[in-house]
């Protein structure tokens, strides 16, 4: 997907000269599988909240960008390479920030919590970590998620290994208790077939990808979160568009105006209402 924004003002060429000027390529933001805040539609095109948040603060700033649209383990490979400019869907870790920069404020917040097939709720009553440990049931996770300390310590690696990396594990090496997935999509599919007892998500996104599936009813959330994170965009250290680190401020500041004036509930609304 390729937005065209040469709306360059005044003020954005006294503050980002080289990057308004100089750098003639658009801004590249790394996607990866996250309905409903950023996925590939039927088009191929990169469509959800975040990507509408996006496009009003890039045309805001006058700058052109494009979304590519990988695998999550693709996305944590070319921040490393500094292969792009910014990230969607990013939590804050300490293994990931030489290689980001983290600004405070949250594109959305999560609430994660297990869902299950309805006819096998009783295998963990409440949902929580120890109990679908308990279970034995298998857990659909996706490669290169980092969830949260106490998940990791539930479920170490086979090495023995308690603390999430971002330098990604083969397969055989997770917890035989967990069945990795390619993203949060193929995890539905798997529990509504019942490849998998359960998968961990956010609320929101996991309710939005099981009516997209037709298994409302068959496949439910628990109340129970286990854990909580906010999901920023950072921008990637390593890469070398001009003016990267002032961008990523400026994209900020105007995320926040965004959020406080209510256009950001409105984006809320037009997809959670969908």
């Amino acid at each position: 997907m390729m937005h065209l924004l040469f709306r360059f003002i005044l003020p954005l060429l006294l503050l980002f000269p080289h990057a308004a000027v100089a750098e003639s390529r658009p801004l590249r933001i790394l996607s990866h599988d996250r309905p409903p805040f950023h996925f590939a539609d039927s088009q191929g095109e990169v469509v959800g909240i975040c990507v509408d948040v996006i496009d009003i603060i890039f045309e805001e700033m006058g700058l052109e960008y494009e979304v590519i649209d990988l695998k999550w383990a693709r996305v944590w490979h070319k921040i490393e390479k500094g292969e792009g400019e910014a990230a969607f869907t990013t939590s804050r870790k300490a293994p990931r920030e030489p290689y980001l920069y983290y600004p405070k404020t949250d594109m959305w917040r999560s609430e994660f919590v297990f869902f299950v097939q309805q006819s096998d709720i009783a295998l963990a009553p409440n949902g929580s970590y120890e109990e679908v440990a308990r279970s034995a049931g298998k857990v659909g996770i996706w490669r290169g998620a980092s969830y949260d300390d106490a998940f990791w310590k539930t479920f170490p690696y086979k090495d023995g290994t308690t603390t999430y990396s971002p330098n990604l594990k083969k397969y055989d090496m997770y917890n035989q208790q967990l069945f990795i997935v390619k993203g949060p999509s193929h995890a539905v599919k798997m529990l509504g077939r019942g490849r998998v007892s359960f998968f961990l998500e956010d609320r929101i996104a996991g309710q939005y990808l099981v009516n997209k599936n037709n298994l409302k009813g068959r496949v439910v959330p628990y109340e129970q979160v286990v854990f909580s994170k906010g999901y920023p965009m950072p921008f990637i250290t390593n890469s070398d568009y001009p003016d990267l680190k002032l961008i990523s401020e400026e994209f900020e500041r105007r995320l926040i105006i965004l959020k406080n004036d209510g256009r950001y509930r409105a984006i809320l609304n037009r997809w959670l209402n969908e």
